[in-house]
Order: structure tokens, then C-alpha cells, then sequence
């Protein structure tokens, strides 16, 4: 997961958004990190966490997500949740929970009653993994975007 900020804080840095999903095998391998791309492909279905589920499955196959755990900066979202349950993942641990992405400005808490994730076993049994620097992700995102340039972080 540290990595993962790491990744989200470069991407960032680099006009990215500050979402970065990573998967682990259940035989221990890890995915490169997958960075949110909606603004820049179009692709409403290009979150962070759909991208490093599709590079795995791309890299290792699609079984390999069966049993697998997703890491992700920010709590995933309901089509998220959803595309993980879909396709295996059997945990999911995040950095930045859904209320404190709120409050950095990414509110979508509205999704998961309208698309009934809290019905999703693996929604509920996910968790928060506390992690130095998971909020910078998003506090750059934000100075970025306030037109600060790059932060100092």
C-alpha cells in the first residue's frame, strides 16, 4: 500500500488524480499500479481499481484475480466494488476511507445505496489500512488544482 500512495502522489505530481489500484495474486504477485484514466481516455469505466484489475488479467491471466486482494488509495466505489466482486477479488484494503475522500473533494458515498453495495460481502468486509502519507495523494491533487503548482510535500 505505501507503494501505491507513492504511485498516486507521482501521478499526481504529473496531472493525474490521486486514485491508484494494486492487486495481489493469492500466490503473492503484484500488478504494476493502476491510475484512475477517466479524464484522459473518456472511458467512465477507467477507475483506478477496474485498471490494475485488467492489467493483472491481461498480465496473468483472468483466473489469477480469483482469491486475490485489491489495495486501493481511496476506498473504491460501488461500480468498483461491484467489478471486484465480479471477478474474484476476496479482499480489499484501502487508505483513504470514502468519508475522508469527501471531504478532499471525490464525494461519490451516494453510489453504494443507489447501486445496494452495502449488500456486497466484499464491501463489507473490507478495510481501512492505515498508512503514513495516504492523504497526500489528494492534498496535492487538490494544491494542483487550486493552481498552486506542485506542492511541497
Amino acid at each position: 500500500m505505501i507503494r501505491a500512495v507513492e504511485a498516486g502522489i507521482r501521478h499526481v505530481l504529473s496531472g493525474g488524480l490521486p486514485f491508484v489500484g494494486v492487486v495481489v495474486t493469492a500466490d503473492g504477485g503484484v500488478s504494476e499500479p493502476g491510475f484512475n484514466r477517466v479524464p484522459e481516455t473518456g472511458d467512465p469505466t477507467a477507475h483506478a481499481e477496474i485498471v490494475a484489475l485488467r492489467q493483472a488479467a491481461e498480465e496473468r491471466g483472468s483466473s489469477a484475480l480469483t482469491g486475490a486482494t485489491l489495495l486501493a488509495t481511496g476506498e473504491p466505489c460501488a461500480l468498483c466494488y461491484r467489478f471486484s466482486a465480479g471477478h474474484g477479488i476476496s479482499r480489499v484494503y484501502y487508505a483513504v476511507d470514502r468519508d475522508s475522500a469527501a471531504e478532499w473533494g471525490f464525494d461519490y458515498r451516494a453510489s453504494y445505496a443507489a447501486d445496494c453495495t452495502q449488500d456486497l460481502p466484499i464491501a463489507a468486509t473490507a478495510q481501512h489500512l492505515a498508512v503514513d502519507r495516504a492523504p497526500e495523494p489528494f492534498a496535492a491533487y487538490l494544491h494542483r488544482r487550486a493552481g498552486g503548482g506542485a506542492p511541497r510535500l
